[in-house]
């Protein structure tokens, strides 16, 4: 598949005729037509109802107007990445995010890296280590992840540098409103939980640094088991079991009373929230968006997450 044959496609579509998409094209009609002709050819099909005056496109073609305009931006972008070897004109920044802070804080780094600059922000999301691993493959600029007290120590600042934004906090949380039974659970240590995926970070916390740390005589059952953190956050709404979150995740329902903080019963883990960037950079678009984010650190702010100076 060919640009300039979607082009040609589209200018049809948006023209309602082949001489109007030929000047559009910078076309005569017949070198136009001939164009078209060619295109059908090489795909095996026809594209347009010729039957009908004005020519229209076939109705499976119609179908497919959507993706044809996605493919034709799409390509027009890689022709200009592929022409532009120092990254000079590139106008877009990727983000690569831990699960539970792509809805949290991603949305305050692009309102951060944006607001005075022409540039787009793709969002990816993976686990911690899928991010790290996009980050040395050069697939992302940045990377957002969370790491304990413990792994701080162990950052290899050889590969990566980073930027802290402050620390959120891995908390026990429940349900208790109007829900006896899961109280006197709780008093009995008990424990129904929500847990995580032993493949994933939280579930990785959960596993070492917080089931071993539960009050001796707490008897646990899993209730359910999900890496995403909104589905552990309705499970536990709906009084299903206690579980871990995010206080940034959870802090909404704790502030309007649907769930309760457990930390005084139960034991709970920092999380230290990162960006990270390999050492050798980028280009001069992702350098200054870096510096920027350096600078403003301090002063991003959210709700449930304990503001801490740049490192």
């Amino acid at each position: 598949m060919r640009l300039e044959w979607i082009e040609d496609i589209l200018a049809v579509l948006d023209t309602g005729s082949f001489s109007a998409a030929a000047e559009r094209r910078f076309l005569t009609p017949s070198a136009f037509t001939r164009r078209i002709r060619g295109i059908e050819d090489a795909l095996g099909c026809a594209l347009f109802d010729r039957d009908r005056k004005p020519v229209t496109l076939l109705p499976h073609v119609r179908a497919m107007e959507a993706e044809l305009r996605e493919a034709a931006r799409r390509f027009r972008e890689l022709r200009a990445g592929l022409s532009d070897r120092d990254g000079l004109n590139r106008k877009r920044l990727t983000l690569g995010c831990q699960h539970a802070l792509t809805t949290m804080v991603s949305p305050l780094l692009t309102r951060s890296l944006t607001e005075e600059r022409d540039i787009e922000l793709r969002i990816r999301s993976g686990t911690r280590s899928e991010c790290q691993l996009m980050l040395l493959r050069r697939e992302i600029d940045f990377g957002l992840v969370y790491q304990t007290d413990d792994e701080a120590t162990a950052f290899d600042r050889r590969l990566f540098e980073q930027i802290a934004f402050g620390a959120d906090h891995l908390i026990p949380v429940a349900n208790l409103q109007g829900n006896a039974q899961l109280r006197q659970a709780l008093d009995r240590m008990e424990l129904p939980l929500i847990i995580y995926p032993a493949d994933i970070y939280l579930g990785e916390i959960l596993r070492l640094h917080l089931l071993p740390a539960l009050p001796r005589e707490a008897i646990t059952r899993n209730v359910a088991e999900t890496g995403l953190t909104p589905a552990v956050l309705q499970f536990i709404r709906q009084g299903l079991g206690i579980g871990w979150l995010p206080r940034s995740v959870a802090h909404e329902a704790l502030a309007r009373g649907e769930l309760t903080d457990l930390s005084d019963r139960l034991p709970g883990r920092r999380l230290n929230i990162r960006l990270l960037r390999t050492l050798s950079g980028g280009n001069a678009l992702a350098d200054a968006a870096w510096a920027r984010l350096r600078t403003q650190a301090a002063q991003i702010r959210v709700d449930g997450i304990d503001t801490a100076p740049p490192d």
